[in-house]
C-alpha cells in the first residue's frame, strides 16, 4: 500500500469519527422518534406536547411499581417509564420520576404503616396470587399507582383499570392505553390554578348534599363545587361551567325553566339526571309491595325540544343486581339465596366513546327508557348507556313487588330489546321559549338559538345517589355504586366524572381515552397443536440463517481476493 493510499485511509477514518460524533451531538440536542406502530402508541398528542412545553415548574412522579412483579405489571411499569421519559423530552427537563417498592420494608409494622399511608392518599392496592419457591401459592399486595406532586400540591393516579369480566391481560392492556390521559390529567390538576365550576341545582326536591356527597367530594378534587337555585343561575350563568340536575321531585316553574334554558342558550352545559316515575326501594323495605306512578316535572317539552323524550315506563332487565331472598320455611332458621332484582339493571358502557371506554358496569335503579326525537342536523346524538337485549318495559302506573325476586321471569318475557337510558347531545339547540311569551320577560331578550354546547340526559337519578346510613354525627356515607350484598363497587362514579370532564373539555383531552393499543396475543391452540414445528423454527432456523450468511460471505471474500 502506497503512502498516498495510507493518508487517504487515515483522512477517511478521521472524517468518519468526526461525522459520528457530530451526529451523536445533533441527536442529543434534537430528539425525534419514528413511530412505525399501526396505532401510533409511541406518539404523543398535540395537546400533551403543548401542555409539557408550557410547564413552568418541576413535577415529580413517585411510581409504586418496583421490585419483583408479575410480567403484566412489569409491562405496565415499563409503559409508565417510557411515557414519562417521552414527557421529559418535551417538558424541558421539568418531569422527574422515581421508582419505589412499598414492600421493600422488612419490618411488618413499618410496612403496614406504609400501606396504610398509600391507601389514605388514594393509591388503590390489588391482591395477586403467585407461586412461592416450594410450589405453593401466596398472596402479594401491589400498589399500581403514582403520586404526583409539584412541591406544594399532590394528586394520585391509579394505573390499573380493573373492569369486571375482562381478563387480566386485557385489563393491563387497557391500563397502558390510558397512560397518556391519566398522566396528563394529573399534570393539569396541579397546573390549573383557575378551576372550573360545577353547580348542583336546588329548589325542586333534588337529592340533598348527603345523598350526592360521594360525587361532590370526587368532583371537588378537580372543580369548584357549589349548590345554586334557578334564580341565582339566571344572575350568574357565566360562572357555572356545568349544571347538574340530580333527581328533582317537584315541578319546574316557567321562570325556572327559562333560567335553565337561557343558561343553555348562552353555551352552558347540563348533566340531567331525571326520572319521571316515582318508585323507591325505601318504601319496599317497609312493605313488600309498593306502587310506581308517572311523575312529570314540567320538563317534558323542554327535553323534547332539545332532542330526547323520557318515557313513562319502568325498565326491567334480566342483566341486573342480585338481592338476598329468604328461602327458608316459616319457623326455620333464616336462610337467604340470591335472586334477580330486575328493576336494578347493570348497564354495560360501550367502548366506542371516550366517556364510556374501559368502564365497569353502571348500576341503575328504577330507570325510564329514553327515545331520541327529531331530525335536527345541528344536534349530534350519542347513546352512552343501554340496557341489555333482554329487557322488558313495564308501563306505569303499576305495582312493584318483592315477590318477583322469588318467582323469576323467563327469557321469553323480555322482548323489548336494548333500550337507551343515557344520551349525549352536542350541537346548537333551539330554545323551548322560541315563539313563546313568558311573564316579565321581553321577547327580544330571549336567545332563540344556543351557542355550540353539550348536554347529557340520564333517565335515572339514582345513578348519582349514594346511600346514607344513620343520622346526625352517626351519619355514614357509602361509596357511590357500592352494592352491599355482592360487595362490589360499580362504575357509577367514574362514569359521572367522565361525563362532567367531557362536558368541560374544550381542548379535546377526553379523546385520549379513545387511544387503542392492540393486544396481539399468541394463538395458544396453534402453539399446542404444532408445538414441535414451532420449536424447530425457533431453534434451528436462526442457526441455519447464520450459517447461510457465513457461507455467502466466505465465498464473496474468496472470489474478491482470488483476483
Amino acid at each position: 500500500m502506497s503512502l498516498l493510499e495510507k493518508k487517504r485511509n487515515i483522512v477517511q477514518l478521521l472524517l468518519s469519527i468526526v461525522g459520528v460524533v457530530f451526529v451523536a451531538l445533533l441527536l442529543n440536542i434534537y430528539h425525534f422518534r419514528l413511530d412505525l406502530t399501526t396505532e401510533k402508541r409511541y406518539t404523543l398528542s398535540w395537546q400533551t406536547k403543548m401542555l409539557l412545553k408550557n410547564l413552568e415548574k418541576e413535577v415529580y412522579f413517585q411510581i409504586f411499581l418496583d421490585g419483583e412483579l408479575p410480567p403484566g405489571f412489569n409491562k405496565l411499569k415499563k409503559g409508565a417509564i417510557e411515557m414519562l421519559e417521552e414527557f421529559n423530552e418535551y417538558g424541558n427537563g421539568h418531569i422527574h420520576f422515581q421508582l419505589i417498592n412499598p414492600s421493600s420494608e422488612t419490618d411488618p409494622h413499618k410496612r403496614d404503616k406504609i400501606y396504610k399511608d398509600l391507601y389514605e392518599r388514594g393509591v388503590q392496592p390489588t391482591n395477586i396470587e403467585e407461586k412461592d419457591a416450594e410450589g405453593g401459592m401466596r398472596q402479594k399486595l401491589i400498589f399500581p399507582g403514582i403520586i404526583v406532586h409539584d412541591g406544594k400540591k399532590e394528586t394520585t393516579v391509579n394505573l390499573l383499570k380493573n373492569v369486571t369480566g375482562l381478563s387480566s391481560d386485557v385489563n393491563l392492556n387497557n391500563s397502558i392505553e390510558a397512560l397518556e390521559y391519566e398522566l396528563t390529567a394529573a399534570i393539569r390538576r396541579l397546573s390549573n390554578s383557575a378551576r372550573k365550576s360545577v353547580a348542583f341545582l336546588t329548589g325542586h326536591g333534588e337529592l340533598d348534599r348527603y345523598h350526592v356527597a360521594d360525587m361532590g367530594a370526587s368532583l371537588s378534587q378537580f372543580y369548584n363545587v357549589d349548590w345554586i337555585s334557578a334564580h341565582e343561575l339566571a344572575k350568574n350563568r357565566d360562572q357555572v361551567q356545568v349544571l347538574v340536575i340530580a333527581q328533582p321531585r317537584k315541578d319546574f316553574g316557567e321562570s325556572e325553566k327559562y333560567a335553565v334554558d337561557q343558561y343553555i342558550m348562552n353555551g352552558g352545559k347540563v348533566l340531567w339526571l331525571v326520572d319521571q316515575v316515582e318508585a323507591s326501594m325505601d318504601s319496599l323495605r317497609q312493605k313488600e309491595t309498593s306502587f310506581a306512578f308517572y311523575k312529570p316535572l314540567n320538563l317534558e317539552d323542554q327535553l323534547f325540544r332539545y332532542g330526547v323524550r323520557l318515557n313513562p315506563d319502568l325498565v326491567m332487565d334480566a342483566q341486573c343486581l342480585l338481592v338476598p331472598v329468604k328461602t327458608s320455611l316459616a319457623g326455620a332458621t333464616a336462610r337467604f339465596s340470591p335472586g334477580p332484582w330486575y328493576y336494578s339493571p347493570l348497564l354495560v358502557p360501550p367502548s366506542t366513546h371516550p366517556i364510556t371506554r374501559n368502564l365497569n358496569m353502571v348500576k341503575g335503579e328504577f330507570i325510564n327508557s329514553i327515545d331520541t326525537v327529531g331530525r335536527d342536523a345541528n344536534i349530534r346524538k350519542t347513546i352512552l348507556l343501554r340496557t341489555s337485549p333482554l329487557t322488558h318495559l313495564q308501563k306505569v302506573p303499576c305495582p312493584v313487588s318483592l315477590d318477583i325476586v322469588r318467582s323469576p321471569l323467563s327469557s321469553s318475557d323480555f322482548k323489548s330489546g336494548a333500550r337507551a337510558v343515557a344520551v349525549l347531545l352536542e350541537g346548537t339547540f333551539t330554545s323551548v321559549f322560541r315563539n313563546r311569551l313568558i311573564p316579565g320577560v321581553v321577547k327580544k331578550d330571549i336567545l332563540q338559538m344556543s351557542k355550540p354546547t353539550r348536554m347529557i340526559v340520564i333517565s335515572d337519578g339514582d345513578i348519582i345517589r349514594n346511600r346514607v346510613r344513620g343520622v346526625g354525627q352517626n351519619r355514614q356515607i357509602e361509596k357511590l355504586g357500592y352494592d352491599r350484598y355482592s360487595r362490589q363497587t360499580y362504575g357509577n362514579r367514574k362514569f359521572l366524572l367522565n361525563c362532567v370532564d367531557y362536558l368541560c373539555d374544550d381542548q379535546g383531552w377526553m379523546d385520549l381515552r379513545s387511544r387503542e393499543v392492540r393486544l396481539r396475543m399468541l394463538d395458544k391452540v396453534s402453539i399446542r397443536e404444532n408445538r414441535l414445528t414451532w420449536q424447530l423454527i425457533n431453534l434451528i432456523l436462526p442457526v441455519l440463517l447464520v450459517l447461510f450468511v457465513g457461507v455467502v460471505i466466505y465465498f464473496l471474500r474468496k472470489r474478491r481476493f482470488a483476483r
